[in-house]
């Protein structure tokens, strides 16, 4: 699977209100050890990122991130994107650097907002 793949169903599980579903999508694309740190807060599992989308949709109903840029290689990607609500207002945009894990999933995300 490329990394590529990886993000879009990643992306996906921001989107995802049911606690059940989002878990699977986080368990499908995500090393056990995953690691998101982004301006606000550092999580590492599975459980601690989507304990934290869900706390997020609840003030951003309709959460969505919407990838506007993809660059991949050696095992890293580079991805800007947009965050919006379910009008699909931006919220706020920013870029992740993302490395893949040895188990071939992906093992952080270094999220920025806004343009660097």
């Amino acid at each position: 699977m490329t990394l590529r793949d990886i993000w879009a169903d990643y992306e996906g599980a921001w989107a995802e209100t049911d606690p059940g579903k989002r878990a699977e999508a986080l368990k499908r694309t995500l090393d056990g050890a995953f690691v998101y740190i982004d301006p606000n807060i550092r999580t590492e599992g599975h459980d601690q990122l989507s304990h934290y989308i869900g706390e997020l949709q609840k003030t951003i109903p309709g959460l969505r991130i919407v990838t506007t840029g993809f660059a991949e290689h050696h095992e890293s990607c580079l991805v800007n994107w947009t965050l919006e609500d379910g009008r699909a207002t931006a919220i706020v945009t920013g870029v992740t650097c993302g490395e893949r894990a040895a188990s071939g999933l992906l093992g952080k995300a270094s999220v920025f907002y806004g343009a660097p």
